[in-house]
């Protein structure tokens, strides 16, 4: 097993360091007896199967062979591969493949590091036409990630990709570019492979979308992005041996859940991620997802309506210094930040001293750019204590595949452990369901007459338009 590389560090939520808005040590007593019982919960619906994403880092042998292998037959005739799905069928792999290769990933060609990996996940006309322009189409392979088979914006996008490469390359060189990710039993994609030789790997029955990126649902293309998979899945299974324990002060995924329910407690409705590596905003957004769809909901387990859910914010450092640190600083007591700092940035830029006269230059020289980013860190997070505004820190090591699979777990587990300290259940998300069927209505599916006609007597027209 892999020895567990990522730190939390809370000093800057408690009462003793930053006064009245912090976490007293009574309150950590009565968190940790809270904690324990829904660990006691968690126990018993992992037994009974319900939670598939802790089973993941323990993925059998045969099925890592099966998704390598297919990830190099993919290689072998292309150069990209474009994801299509959208939210947990998309932004764990962009996450992961951001974090590894860059934020300016696409600025090179491909080469012998892997595929060059693009994910779709919007049916925004303008943005995936321009996709499809930019990619030969020759070299390009397409992944078709949705568990159901009937997501609208994947499915979409698949009919037009699928006729767009009949028309280029014909029926039988199109299917050798496709791969279907799915239900491992039921679903359209599984109807359709029945009657064309499309490859298909299974998504886990007892595994959600925002939960599966390290499933074959991320583990494929990243894998055909030349991604070390079983590494990432290394770092996972350390993360998960480090939050075995039922102790509060022993596991920091659970610390992380007890941290965020208590300032939610109080009043601290939004919780903003804030990674101090351009290449891990994409981390951010995974988690946005990760967080707001699982703790966003109306009723409890017990059938009362609640209404509960912490806003996340994805935000980056340096940068969202001068963009949004003056509200976390001056504004509402509303907020928690969570910060991601990098102990080796991978490389570095040494600062030459080219003005020594300049004392608001001179300073600077000799010094380097990790230097001065990490000094940016701490001193936000001091700043922001010295103002009574609560904070905490997971310190990476640098970033790699293994520190990636064991943020991934933490944060994970830290999501299901905060709904149940809610109360409420992570799992689900029956709040985007209304406005799917809506969707559908407008665009006219069969068996949806009846959001049709709600959608029109909801529509105001353009009545209050100015």
């Amino acid at each position: 097993m892999a020895k567990r590389g990522v730190k939390l560090d809370y000093a800057y939520c408690l009462g003793k360091v930053i006064g009245a808005q912090g976490i007293a040590d009574k309150e950590l007593v009565d968190l940790s007896a809270k904690v324990a019982q829904v660990h006691q919960r968690l126990g018993e619906q992992r037994q009974a199967g319900d939670l598939g994403f802790m089973d993941l880092p323990d993925q059998p042998a045969q099925l890592l062979e099966t998704i390598l292998e297919e990830a190099a037959r993919l290689s072998s005739i292309a150069d990209d591969l474009v994801v299509l799905g959208i939210g947990g069928s998309a932004l764990g792999a962009t996450a992961v493949d951001m974090a590894l290769k860059g934020a300016l990933r696409y600025a090179q060609p491909a080469g012998p590091g892997g595929m060059r990996l693009f994910v779709a996940d919007n049916s925004d006309p303008r943005f995936f036409g321009s996709l499809l322009d930019r990619v030969d189409l020759e070299r390009t392979a397409f992944a078709v990630i949705s568990k159901s088979g009937s997501t609208a914006e994947t499915m979409s996008q698949f009919l037009v990709v699928k006729e767009l490469l009949e028309r280029r390359l014909g029926k039988e060189e199109t299917l050798r570019r496709l791969v279907f990710i799915t239900d491992p039993a039921k679903g359209n994609l599984r109807l359709i492979a029945k009657e064309e030789p499309v490859p298909i790997l299974s998504v886990p029955p007892n595994v959600g979308g925002r939960y599966s990126v390290l499933s074959p649902v991320g583990l494929l293309p990243l894998a055909c992005a030349g991604h070390d998979i079983q590494a990432l899945l290394a770092g996972a299974g350390a993360m998960a041996e480090a939050c075995a324990s039922p102790e509060l002060e022993k596991n920091p995924a659970y610390m992380l859940a007890a941290l965020n329910y208590g300032f939610y407690q109080r009043g601290r409705n939004v919780l903003v991620m804030m990674p101090y590596a351009t290449d891990l905003f994409g981390l951010a957004q995974w988690f946005a997802q990760l967080w707001a769809e699982s703790l966003g909901k109306a009723q409890s387990l017990d059938g009362s309506t609640v209404n509960l859910g912490q806003t996340p914010v994805a935000a980056v450092g340096a940068t969202d210094q001068h963009s949004q640190l003056q509200l976390y600083m001056e504004g509402p007591q509303d907020k928690l930040i969570m910060f991601l700092t990098l102990g080796n940035y991978g490389r570095d830029l040494s600062i030459p001293d080219l003005y020594p006269r300049i004392d608001a230059l001179s300073y600077l020289g000799g010094r380097s750019l990790a230097e001065l980013v990490q000094a940016e860190a701490r001193a936000t997070a001091a700043a922001l204590a010295s103002q009574g505004r609560p904070s905490y820190s997971l310190r990476l090591p640098a970033i790699g595949p293994e520190v990636l699979g064991e943020v991934i777990y933490l944060l994970e587990l830290a999501t299901v452990m905060t709904g149940g300290l809610l109360n409420i259940n992570p799992l689900d998300q029956p709040g985007v369901e209304l406005s799917k069927k809506l969707s559908y209505g407008l665009m006219g599916r069969k068996g949806f007459e009846a959001e049709a006609k709600q959608m029109r007597s909801l529509d105001a027209g353009d009545q209050y338009l100015i």
